[in-house]
């Protein structure tokens, strides 16, 4: 792990995937995540997305944005359970929680509840659509707040498609939970610098939006700047643009500067040819001939396979990429490299983004099992043993 939050406590009331993501994050950064769940555990733990996986593949979803962490089982509708976590909060630098307001005003954890008790408390909270409007206080997953609702499964049907595709398990949710690890960053600098703890607001709807910032930005003025429908279209052009191998695969080629890459890309596709023909010499006149260019192209990357394509364009300045599968991209060399896939206890969990002074996070554990540390944590809190035992009888902890 990291040491850029060494020293700042963390505690995590929060279920499923986007702030539990951002609670891996901080444990990777360095800081100590006590992750507070009920005594049957986070409703996470309990999801299975193909019924066929076996480990470790099944645990993904609970290990990728459980790890690193303590977890302490808590009933906090009970006043006891509340009890414990006060004096939990006490000692916490960060609260960070997906509950809904209306939750939160229930079990009396919301801002004021425990600034009460730790003045110095900076509070992140995450919700579907944001903290304020009509759906405030409604639920939302990243299918719905962060998939549908923004526009992206729109704009990629856009690109050729004509129904709604399946998202990538947790996109958006990781994508939320990372910048709410971001805000949390900034607002303990500045606490650090004027002693004044902040409220850290991130959703699912926001980081969404983000993501797609320029085209939404573009389409208050009811413009898009990728309007592209097909692989003919002006906007796309033929440098910038996916061609299929005699093999079946796909590669993109990502040419934005295309006439500083044009002649050195023929001469590697051994046409030549089509540097000099007046249909193609610049990107102005290509951009009159996208479909011919296009048409051409698909010509010559039909004749070779894409590990026959690889080996041209070695060395190629101009950027491109096959388009891989899963499989290939976690066992891609430029990956593997850069230490991006990282490992908890052993197990491969892909990283959080960020490194710090150019190395690995190094190795972290997986998901606590369900009150695996509660003892623990409980006793540094000054709970005798036999105060724990009593509360695990009453069913407050588990």
């Amino acid at each position: 792990m990291y040491d850029v939050l060494s020293g700042i406590r963390v505690v995590e009331l929060a279920t499923w995937t986007m702030v539990p993501s951002c609670g891996a994050v901080c444990a990777e950064w360095g800081a100590e995540v006590i992750k507070v769940e009920h005594p049957k555990g986070d409703p996470q733990r309990k999801i299975q997305f193909t019924p066929s996986w076996d480990e470790p593949a099944a645990m993904t979803m609970t290990h990728l944005p459980n790890r690193g962490k303590r977890s302490v089982a808590l009933n906090l509708h009970a006043e006891a359970g509340r009890d414990a976590l006060l004096r939990l909060v006490e000692t916490a630098d960060v609260f960070l929680t997906n509950f809904l307001a209306p939750a939160r005003r229930k079990l009396r954890v919301d801002v004021e509840d425990l600034r009460a008790v730790n003045p110095r408390l900076v509070y992140a909270k995450a919700t579907g659509q944001g903290p304020k409007g009509p759906e405030a206080d409604l639920g939302g997953y990243d299918i719905s707040a962060g998939w549908a609702r923004p526009s992206m499964a729109d704009q990629i049907m856009a690109f050729g498609t004509d129904e709604p595709p399946a998202m990538p398990p947790g996109m958006v949710d990781l994508q939320a939970g990372f910048n709410l690890a971001a805000g949390i960053a900034g607002a303990l600098l500045k606490r650090e610098r004027t002693g004044q703890p902040s409220v850290v607001d991130v959703s699912l709807l926001s980081a969404a939006l983000w993501m797609l910032g320029p085209n939404l930005s573009a389409a208050y003025y009811d413009a898009e700047i990728l309007h592209a429908t097909g692989r003919y279209d002006p906007a796309h052009g033929a440098l910038t643009n996916s061609y299929r191998t005699r093999d079946g695969r796909w590669l993109y080629l990502v040419f934005i500067e295309p006439d500083r890459y044009w002649h050195d890309f023929c001469r590697r596709i051994d046409r030549p040819d089509l540097a000099t023909d007046p249909r193609f010499a610049t990107a102005e006149v290509r951009g009159r001939h996208v479909k011919e260019c296009v048409d051409a192209l698909d010509g010559v990357f039909a004749t070779r396979t894409l590990d026959e394509w690889r080996a041209a364009f070695d060395g190629m300045e101009g950027p491109w990429a096959a388009v891989q599968t899963a499989a290939e991209t976690v066992r891609d060399p430029q990956v593997l490299a850069n230490d991006y896939l990282g490992r908890a206890g052993g197990f491969a969990l892909v990283s959080n983004p960020v490194q710090f002074d150019e190395s690995p996070v190094g190795d972290v554990s997986l998901a606590p099992g369900v009150g695996e540390h509660s003892d623990e944590v409980l006793a540094g809190l000054g709970y005798g043993a036999e105060e724990i035992r009593a509360l695990r009888d009453e069913g407050v902890v588990g």
